[in-house]
């Protein structure tokens, strides 16, 4: 049944995952001498790393650089992971666009046929671009195996929820989630397969770069990439209310 197959859906990227920790830390130094985030941060070479779907380990600041940023924040390598943090909170498009980029993964909001209706949030990796190149427009890797696919089938309709949370910054500053100066951005629009072959491929890369673990995923789920066509942006990032942005507005942002 459906609940079966949401089992596995979620399941299989999170094993892949472990198995992507173990095999990158096999090829550090750092791991293996240290088991905690003070002896590890103490030595120069190194930096504590946390994951909430994997144990955090310490790592070689050089390949802790290589990290998926939206599953690991690491101690010394957070802002370089984030480049020079987000802009003024006035300035709303472009803080959307950095919100955007520099996050992986959010939550997919669809209209459930499996609950007669009822929204039906789900995890969703994604990204906009790889780190050299950004569009603002999120892509997905995704199978009709998955549920929320599945509600897309019959509703393409979604919103996408996506957090300055998710990356370790608002933490960083002792902000809880739902404090209002902890960025949200809630992009709504329709999800729609990305059939363009040059498109695909550029942006099956992208995902793979940020995603390494996606590369390994089994073959038999016949995975497609998906991007979300955007028609409204809702954006919290400051005390006195939420801010409509305007899409021509957040597209016209120049991020490099």
């Amino acid at each position: 049944n459906w609940h079966h197959k949401l089992h596995r859906t979620m399941l299989t990227p999170l094993l892949f995952l472990l198995a992507f920790n173990n095999a990158f830390a096999q090829q550090d130094s750092c791991q293996p001498k240290y088991s905690d985030q003070a002896s590890c941060d103490a030595d120069s070479k190194c930096t504590w790393c946390k994951a909430g779907a994997v144990p955090s380990s310490c790592f070689e600041k050089e390949n802790a650089k290589k990290l998926p940023p939206g599953v690991f924040v690491c101690d010394s390598v957070e802002i370089a992971q984030k480049k020079d943090g987000p802009p003024s909170w006035m300035k709303k498009a472009a803080t959307a666009r950095w919100v955007v980029h520099n996050t992986t993964y959010g939550t997919l909001a669809t209209t459930s046929v499996h609950l007669n209706g009822t929204a039906f949030g789900n995890v969703q990796s994604f990204v906009d671009g790889d780190m050299t190149f950004t569009t603002g427009i999120p892509y997905f890797y995704v199978s009709e195996m998955d549920v929320s696919q599945q509600d897309i089938a019959a509703n393409p309709m979604v919103s996408f929820t996506i957090s300055e949370a998710s990356i370790g910054y608002c933490a960083k500053k002792g902000w809880d989630p739902e404090d209002p100066r902890c960025a949200k951005v809630v992009l709504s629009g329709k999800v729609v397969e990305v059939t363009d072959s040059d498109e695909q491929a550029k942006f099956k890369s992208a995902l793979f770069s940020r995603h390494p673990p996606m590369k390994s995923w089994p073959s038999d789920h016949n995975w497609k990439v998906k991007k979300l066509q955007i028609q409204d942006i809702w954006m919290l990032d400051f005390f006195g209310g939420a801010s409509i942005i305007d899409p021509a507005d957040y597209y016209n942002v120049t991020m490099f």
